[in-house]
């Protein structure tokens, strides 16, 4: 479980030590204070897979290959490549995690690569991003790539990467879902599991006339779901709200043990579901050890999220509010617990970054 959290020159982080997390976490704040960069930081810190979130965050790719020199800019604090991004985390066992990029020459990319990628382009139009992993004083190149007119270039270190402790992650982005085979496939490793009556329990939580669920393989394989006197139909047909239940559900029952990661988790659920959607949510973290990260711009979601929480047996939730520090402007996290943030919300006390 990560504890803490250090961001150095990523993305609106100019540096800025977040600490106290417990299992489930939900951060809050006014905008562009970073709460979405954050959970890039924490899925980079454990998943160091930049154009994988590049994807996750909708960057279009004729826009890298368009402008090569400048794919990497944005991750940058205030665009400056000359910088070192540092992202740190600390586990229960006081373990680091600690992922640097940079932007410069890479060891890694072979001479016949090399001599390809300038054969068609300008060597000023090429932009190399180094990914460098740090425990203790032991430093490990993960990977490079190369951004250039046809596309991007990505050369991983296999003999380190398979052995570092990075967990299992997913993230679950504010608009859109995996895709319908994506979800086919966890929900099919969820039924071998014997979790299928998990996810069936969170599709009622939207639509209680939800009698079964199964995968179909009629082409492409597919969801499929059937209220009572109905036919099966494919999952795509019953709106955004149980697409989005599918996607997140799915990803936790298969995440044992690792991290989960939700953008603006209020998107597509009503109020009245959401305290429902909260104790599950508690109920499976505790149940696979999954640690989740939840953003939220949504005072019903925060008020179900403190009702459900303030009724557990031990204290593992915990809300975060993101905001700048007056004087330095740095983005800063400050902790509730949920007695304080149940008297700041009945007496609209400033949470929520109001």
């Amino acid at each position: 479980m990560i504890f803490d959290l250090e961001i150095e020159n990523f993305r609106c982080f100019g540096k800025s030590y977040l600490s106290g997390f417990g299992q489930i976490n939900l951060i809050g704040g006014q905008n562009n204070v970073g709460k979405t960069a954050f959970l890039e930081a924490l899925y980079l810190n454990h998943s160091p897979q930049v154009s994988t979130l590049m994807q996750l965050r909708g960057i279009n790719q004729e826009v890298i290959t368009a402008y090569p020199a400048k794919a990497w800019d944005n991750l940058f604090l205030n665009q400056q490549k000359n910088a070192t991004i540092n992202i740190k985390s600390v586990n229960e066992d006081n373990i680091t995690n600690n992922i640097s990029m940079n932007i410069g020459n890479s060891n890694l990319i072979d001479q016949d690569s090399w001599s390809e990628i300038l054969l068609h382009n300008d060597k000023s139009k090429i932009s190399t991003l180094n990914l460098i992993y740090q425990s203790g004083e032991q430093k490990v190149p993960l990977s490079s790539l190369v951004a250039h007119s046809k596309g991007i270039l990505v050369k991983a270190n296999s003999e380190y990467s398979d052995n570092l402790p990075f967990k299992q992650i997913y993230w679950i982005p504010a608009s859109g879902n995996s895709s319908e085979q994506n979800l086919a496939r966890l929900y099919d490793q969820s039924y071998l599991d014997g979790n299928n009556d998990k996810v069936m329990k969170a599709f009622k939580i939207i639509d209680s006339s939800i009698l079964d669920v199964r995968t179909l393989t009629l082409g492409t394989p597919l969801i499929y779901l059937a209220r009572k006197d109905q036919n099966l139909m494919p999952l795509s047909v019953f709106g955004e709200s149980l697409n989005r239940v599918a996607d997140l559900f799915l990803k936790l029952v298969n995440d044992r043990g690792g991290i989960l990661l939700i953008d603006e988790i209020e998107n597509a659920i009503h109020h009245i579901h959401q305290s429902k959607l909260w104790q599950m949510l508690f109920e499976l973290a505790t149940e696979f050890n999954v640690q989740i990260f939840a953003t939220t711009h949504s005072l019903e979601m925060l008020k179900a999220f403190t009702q459900v929480s303030s009724s557990q047996n031990k204290e593992i939730g915990y809300y975060f509010e993101f905001a700048r520090h007056v004087h330095t402007n740095q983005i800063i996290g400050m902790k509730y617990d949920m007695e304080v943030l149940d008297y700041g919300l009945k007496r609209k006390k400033g949470v929520r970054g109001e």
